[in-house]
């Protein structure tokens, strides 16, 4: 953006307000000045044009706390003299009065005052665990950038930590709705992150915004969880200038690359791999085995609660490659039985597992790898969590399992993008 450009959009926001107020108060008073120093007298205080200067400058001043009620009224002088004088005896009451009233929504609604004046903002949708990651990455490289954060749960427990960082404001409401988007001042905004829970909100948010403003576009941040809807998009072209990313890809894609290829390559048979959780991050990462590591590994064990309406769906939209079996089991991975069937299938193997365990929930996924290691001191494990502890690192590391971190991962991505504008 060109230092011209940049500075229209400084003075569309609160500096405009400051600006424009300021240079009415300097009409009036100079205004006033000049109609008594060529003189216009009062009808209550004869004698203010002959008076010095200072004299004139205090009586014109006073008119702004209603001091021409105790003047009188314009006489005498110049017709134009006169005619100045007059309009400030009318402006500077109506200046005083609109400050007061601003004042009294100041009062009443300081929110709605603030968001009047933001300007050069990143509005940022939703307020979960990625909002508060995107902040504290977003802080660190510009910590006064202003952020609106919209969220439509009022209960959210993030919010309040949110609304008590510096520079950031809280707005509750429903980010897809017009209203909302109007009130937020898209025109001053920076940039947009979408960043709800709800992909089809994020997806529908980003479309208004580019209808309101398309310049925009390129500086929206959206989030797809399903990554089955994310490819579908992004195959047929679907908000093309919008940045689009997936946590669960980024995950998958590290975890794929660097932990499991290597693996592959080093055993001389081909390897049997158990998918712990068949939600979004495990349907990734057998995407991303499909796509990096194809014919590196002969079987794959599926365990869920939901495994076979999980795979039929990943059939249907993603695809499965014949080049090695499949099994889902509909199990519970907290139950050592759902262990045992695992095993059974696994019996012409000829070489040690690997565990990859993403369920929905870090503590499962770490206990699950803490007894898997006792019992497969040799196998390859990898539990998945959104944000490590020095605890869960040390307790990894001592048990001999790996831990896949998506904040960390993620947090990689929010750099390069950061860094990107």
């Amino acid at each position: 953006m060109n230092p011209s450009a940049q500075l229209l959009r400084d003075l569309s926001g609160g500096w405009q307000w400051l600006f424009w107020r300021g240079l009415a108060l300097i009409v009036v008073v100079v205004l006033g000045v000049v109609g008594l120093s060529h003189g216009v007298e009062l009808s209550e205080r004869p004698g203010i044009p002959d008076s010095p200067i200072y004299a004139r400058l205090y009586y014109t001043i006073g008119l702004f706390v209603f001091g021409g009620l105790d003047l009188g009224v314009p006489q005498g002088g110049p017709g134009w003299a006169q005619a100045f004088l007059w309009f400030s005896f009318f402006a500077a009451p109506l200046i005083t009065t609109s400050a007061l009233i601003e004042g009294v929504l100041l009062v009443l609604r300081p929110q709605a005052w603030r968001l009047k004046w933001i300007s050069r903002h990143i509005v940022i949708g939703g307020c979960g665990r990625l909002t508060l990651l995107y902040l504290e990455e977003l802080h660190k490289r510009h910590p006064r950038q202003p952020t609106l954060v919209i969220e439509s749960i009022a209960e959210n427990p993030h919010a309040p930590a949110v609304a008590k960082r510096r520079h950031c404001e809280v707005l509750y409401g429903d980010v897809r709705s017009d209203a909302v988007l109007r009130s937020i001042r898209l025109q001053r905004a920076n940039g947009v992150v979408l960043l709800t829970g709800d992909d089809y909100a994020n997806l529908d948010a980003a479309s208004r915004i580019c209808q309101m403003r398309p310049d925009l576009a390129s500086s929206i941040l959206v989030h797809v969880s399903d990554i089955r809807l994310l490819r579908m998009i992004e195959q047929n072209g679907i908000l093309p200038d919008v940045r689009k990313f997936n946590s669960f890809r980024s995950a998958a894609e590290h975890l794929v690359d660097v932990r499991l290829v290597p693996h592959f390559e080093l055993t001389e048979a081909a390897d049997a791999v158990v998918l712990a959780g068949f939600g979004r991050f495990g349907q990734t990462v057998l995407d991303e085995l499909q796509r990096r590591a194809a014919g590196k590994f002969e079987t794959v064990v599926l365990m869920d609660l939901d495994a076979h309406e999980q795979l039929l769906v990943f059939d249907e939209q993603v695809g499965l490659d014949p080049g090695y079996r499949h099994i889902a089991l509909t199990d519970d991975l907290r139950h050592p039985d759902a262990w045992q069937r695992v095993e059974e299938h696994l019996v012409d193997v000829k070489t040690e597992p690997v565990f990859i365990l993403g369920c929905g929930n870090d503590s499962v996924n770490i206990r699950t790898a803490m007894w898997l290691t006792s019992t497969y001191p040799e196998a390859k494990i990898v539990a998945r969590c959104f944000y490590p502890s020095a605890f869960t690192n040390d307790l990894a590391q001592q048990c001999g399992f790996r831990l896949v971190s998506t904040a960390e991962l993620l947090r990689a991505r929010l750099e390069e993008w950061l860094e990107e504008g």
